[in-house]
C-alpha cells in the first residue's frame, strides 16, 4: 500500500525557529504553498530533498510502509541539471522505438497500466492480510484469556506446572499450543496424576536389561557356498561322459542310478537290456570328487538351517523379555521380521534346489541387510531402555515428565471446549493468511518482473532525439513558440536551444529560459519509470518556484503542466502520488489552484502560507481554503456575488465592471470600442457605451456612480451586457473561467492576460 507524506518536522533550518523549528502538516495528496522570496520555501524543498541536511529534521509517512520516492525541483535542481553550455543529460525512459515496444511501454505505465493494476491488487491483498491477522489475534486472545482464568482449576499440588508462566499470558498460551500440537488427546486426568505426584515413580521399579541383538551370518564364508555358482557333475574320463554332458542330464542320470540296482539288467526307463559294465561306468562317472562336493552342499544346508532356526527362536523369544513390549516398536519389528523371513525362505529354497539338482547354477541372497533391519529396531528399543534406566537414576527427570503430562491434561481436558473452538477456527484463518501471503509474494514478484521488463525497454531508448521531440511536442501543445530544443552538434545526445529564426541560443539563455527548460526536464522525469533498482516507482513531487522571471507564455505553459500533474495525482495515473508546490507568484498560484465548475474532480487539496516576519522566524500555516487571491480576482468575486444576489448588490457594481474591462482589455490592446458598441441595440447599447465611456475616462473611484440607485433589473441588465462584451470580443472563455462556469480549455492568450492583470495579493 503506497503511503503519503503526512508531516515534515523541520528542525535546525534557516528562516525558521532555531529551537522549535516548524511542523508542516497534516499534508494531503495535493498541497499549494504561497510565500514571498526569502520566507523559507526553498529551505523546505531542500529538507525534502535531503532531510539529513538539517539536523533533527524528520519525515512522517502514513502508512509507514511503501514510502514514496522524492523528486525535488528548486534552484539547486536547475543549477545541477543545466551545464554552462546548456546541455542536458539523456532521459533513458524516452526514445526512438517501434510501435510494438511503445505500445508495451504504455500498457505497463499508462493510466490503468499493468504495473498500477498489479500494485492496486497488491494493496488490496495487503489490506486483507492485515484484517486476517486481526482475526487470528482475536482467536488467540480468546484462548489465552480462558487459559489464564482456568489455572485455578488445576489441583494445588500440581500447579508447579505453571512456574515461569504466571507472569505472562503470551508465554502461557505458547506453551499450551506447543503441548496441544504434540498431543491430540489425554489418556489421563488430574486425579491419576495427583496420586503419582507423591512419589513420581514406583519404589519397586527395577532397571531393565538391554535386549540382545540377533547373530548375523556370512554365508559366503560357509563351506560349500562356492559350489552354488558351479555345476556339480561326474568325471569326464568315462566314455559315457560326452553323452551326459551333451544332454545335460547328469542330475537325471544320478537319480536313475538308484533304480538301476533293482532293475535286474533291464533299463528302468526304456525296458531294454543294459550293458554289463553300465553300473561300473556310472560309478566311475560319479566319482569321489562328486561325492565330496555333494557332502559340502549338505554341510552348507545344515549350517544355514542351524542359523535360520536360531533366528526363529530369537524372534519368538524377543518380545517375551522384560521391558521389550514397553520399549520396542512392535509394528516396525513385525515388518523387519517378515522381510528377514522372506529372505531366509528364499535362501532355503535355493540351497534345496541345488541339492536336488547339483548341476544347476544358483545364487543365495545375502541376509545381512535384513538382519541389520531387525537389529536396528532392537537398538532403538535398547535406547528406550537406557532412557528408562536413566529415569530411575534421575528423579528430577521423572518429575519433569509428570509436569509435562499435567500440561497435556490441562490442554486436552480442562480447556477441551476452548481448545476445540480454537483448533476449529484457526486452520481456516491460517490457510487464509498463508494464501494471502502467497498472493502478496506473487504480486510483488509480478511487480518486480513488470518493472524489470520496463527497464529492459528503457535500455533500448538512449538517444536524446526522442526526448527533444517529446519536449517540443509538449511546447506546441501548450502554445509555446518562443524557442524549441534541438540536438547538439558538439555533444552526443546533447541539447541546444533554437530560436524561431533558427539561431542556436546556447550562450544566450536567460534565467527564465534556464528555469523553464529545467522544469520541462523535471516534468519528463516524473513520467519515466525508475532508472535503477533503488529508485521507487511512486513519487512525491516537490516543485519550488517554477515561475521565476518568466513571461506570460511560459507562465501558462508551466501552469498547464502543473495542472496535469494535479489531475494525474487525483486520478492515480502516472508515478506522482503526492505534490507539494511552492511559489511567490500570486497569478501563477491562482492559475494552478483554479477549480473549474463542472470540471474533473481534482482530489483533496491543502493550502499553505509561508509567512516571513521582520526580525522573527518564518512560520507556516496550513488551511483547507485558498487564502491567496489577486485584486483582479477580487473584482470578479464582486461580479459573481451580484449575479447570485441582484437585489442585494451594493452600489459600485458598474464601477467594478468598468475596472475589469479596463484591466483586461488594456492588456489585450487593439480593442475597437465602437465596433463592439454597434453590436448592441436599445438600452443595452446605452449601457455598453456608458461602460466603455467610463473606461476611457479613466475614473478609478468607487464614488463615480453614487449619483444613482441601481435596481435589481439594472444590475441584471449591466451583467447581461458585461457578458456580451466578452462574447462579442471572442473572450467568453476568460469570462467563464473567472465566473466559475464550465468551459472548454482556456486559450493561452487569456491565461496570459490573467497573469498580467492586477498586481495586488490579498490573504
Amino acid at each position: 500500500m503506497t503511503s503519503v507524506l503526512e508531516y515534515l518536522r523541520l528542525r535546525g533550518a534557516p528562516a525558521f525557529d532555531s529551537t522549535s523549528g516548524a511542523d508542516i502538516g497534516p499534508l494531503k495528496p495535493v498541497n499549494f504553498f504561497f510565500g514571498p522570496n526569502g520566507s523559507g520555501k526553498t529551505t523546505i524543498s531542500r529538507a525534502l530533498a535531503d532531510s539529513t541536511r538539517f539536523a533533527g529534521t524528520t519525515l512522517e509517512w502514513h502508512p509507514t510502509t511503501g514510502m514514496l520516492g522524492i523528486k525535488v525541483y528548486n534552484r539547486d535542481y536547475v543549477n545541477t541539471t543545466l551545464t554552462p553550455a546548456g546541455h542536458l543529460d539523456g532521459v533513458f525512459l524516452l526514445g526512438e522505438t517501434n510501435a510494438e515496444i511503445q505500445t508495451e511501454i504504455e500498457s505497463l505505465t499508462g493510466t490503468g497500466g499493468l504495473i498500477a493494476t498489479v500494485k492496486e491488487g497488491l494493496a488490496q491483498r495487503e489490506s486483507s492480510l492485515a484484517a486476517k491477522k486481526r482475526e487470528i489475534e482475536g482467536v488467540r486472545t480468546a484462548l489465552k484469556e480462558a487459559a489464564w482464568a482456568k489455572r485455578d482449576e488445576v489441583p494445588g499440588e500440581l500447579r508447579e506446572m505453571f512456574t515461569g508462566y504466571n507472569n505472562s499470558k503470551d508465554r502461557l498460551l505458547d506453551r499450551l499450543l506447543e503441548v496441544a500440537a504434540a498431543n491430540l488427546s489425554a489418556s489421563e486426568d488430574f486425579a491419576a496424576l495427583t496420586s503419582e505426584a507423591a512419589a513420581v515413580l514406583a519404589e519397586d521399579a527395577q532397571p531393565l536389561q538391554e535386549l540382545p541383538l540377533g547373530r548375523g551370518i556370512r554365508i559366503e564364508d560357509a563351506p560349500g557356498y562356492s559350489l552354488l555358482g558351479v555345476a556339480v557333475v561326474g568325471s569326464g574320463d568315462v566314455h559315457l561322459a560326452p553323452l551326459i554332458q551333451q544332454l545335460g542330464n547328469a542330475d537325471w542320470v544320478q537319480h536313475g542310478r538308484t533304480h538301476l540296482e533293482h532293475a535286474n539288467g533291464v533299463c528302468p526307463f526304456c525296458q531294454q537290456a543294459v550293458p554289463s559294465d553300465l553300473g561300473e561306468q556310472l560309478a566311475a562317472y560319479f566319482d569321489r570328487t562328486y561325492v565330496e562336493q555333494m557332502q559340502q552342499l549338505a554341510a552348507l544346508n545344515r549350517h544355514f538351517e542351524t542359523w535360520a532356526q536360531e533366528w526363529t527362536s530369537y524372534l519368538d523369544d524377543l518380545l517375551a523379555r522384560q521391558g521389550a513390549t514397553e520399549h520396542i516398536n512392535a509394528e516396525r519389528l513385525a515388518t523387519a521380521r517378515a522381510t528377514l523371513e522372506r529372505v531366509i525362505a528364499d535362501a532355503r529354497a535355493q540351497i534345496s534346489a541345488k541339492l536336488s539338482g547339483p548341476s544347476s547354477i544358483l545364487s543365495v541372497p545375502d541376509p545381512s541387510p535384513q538382519v541389520e533391519g531387525v537389529n536396528a529396531v532392537v537398538r532403538e528399543a535398547n535406547a528406550a531402555i537406557q532412557g528408562f534406566n536413566l529415569l530411575l537414576r534421575n528423579r528430577s527427570v521423572a518429575k519433569k515428565s509428570l509436569l509435562d503430562r499435567c500440561w497435556v491434561v490441562f490442554a486436552r481436558v480442562t480447556l477441551l471446549a476452548e481448545l476445540s473452538r480454537y483448533e476449529g477456527a484457526m486452520p481456516g484463518h491460517l490457510a487464509g493468511e498463508h494464501n494471502l501471503e502467497s498472493q502478496i509474494e506473487t504480486a510483488k514478484t509480478d511487480v518486480r518482473a513488470k518493472e524489470s521488463r520496463l527497464r529492459e525497454l528503457q535500455a533500448k531508448i538512449t538517444s536524446s532525439k526522442p526526448i527533444i521531440d517529446r519536449i517540443n511536442r509538449l511546447l506546441d501543445s501548450v502554445g509555446f513558440h518562443s524557442f524549441s530544443l534541438a540536438e547538439s552538434t558538439a555533444v552526443q545526445d546533447g541539447y541546444t536551444l533554437v530560436r524561431p529564426n533558427g539561431d542556436v541560443a546556447t550562450e544566450t539563455l536567460s534565467e527564465g529560459e534556464r528555469t523553464f527548460i529545467a522544469f520541462l526536464y523535471f516534468a519528463q522525469s516524473l513520467q519515466g519509470s525508475p532508472q535503477d533498482e533503488s529508485e521507487p516507482n511512486d513519487l512525491l513531487a516537490v516543485i519550488d518556484d517554477p515561475i521565476s522571471s518568466l513571461d506570460s507564455d511560459v507562465l501558462y505553459a508551466v501552469s498547464t503542466l502543473v495542472r496535469r500533474i494535479v489531475e494525474d495525482v487525483a486520478a492515480g495515473a502516472g508515478r506522482v502520488r503526492q505534490l507539494l508546490l511552492m511559489t511567490h507568484n500570486a497569478h501563477f498560484h491562482k492559475d494552478v489552484t483554479y477549480r473549474p465548475h463542472g470540471g474533473p474532480k481534482l482530489g483533496s487539496w491543502k493550502y499553505g502560507v509561508v509567512r516571513k516576519r521582520s526580525g522573527q522566524p518564518s512560520e507556516v500555516e496550513l488551511r483547507d481554503d485558498n487564502p491567496i487571491q489577486t485584486a483582479y480576482g477580487a473584482l470578479w468575486d464582486e461580479v459573481k456575488r451580484s449575479a447570485e444576489r441582484p437585489s442585494e448588490s451594493a452600489v459600485g457594481l458598474q464601477n467594478t465592471l468598468r475596472r475589469i474591462l479596463e484591466t483586461y482589455f488594456k492588456v489585450l490592446g487593439g480593442v475597437d470600442d465602437p465596433a463592439i458598441i454597434a453590436k448592441f441595440e436599445g438600452d443595452e447599447q446605452v449601457i455598453c457605451r456608458s461602460l466603455f465611456t467610463w473606461v476611457n475616462a479613466g475614473s478609478h473611484s468607487i464614488f463615480d456612480d453614487l449619483d444613482y440607485s441601481p435596481t435589481p433589473s439594472t444590475v441584471e441588465s449591466n451583467l447581461r451586457v458585461f457578458r456580451r462584451i466578452f462574447e462579442e470580443h471572442g473572450q467568453i472563455g476568460h469570462y467563464r473561467m473567472m465566473m466559475g462556469e464550465p468551459a472548454e480549455e482556456i486559450p493561452a492568450e487569456e491565461a496570459a492576460v490573467e497573469h498580467q492583470s492586477g498586481t495586488e495579493t490579498t490573504e
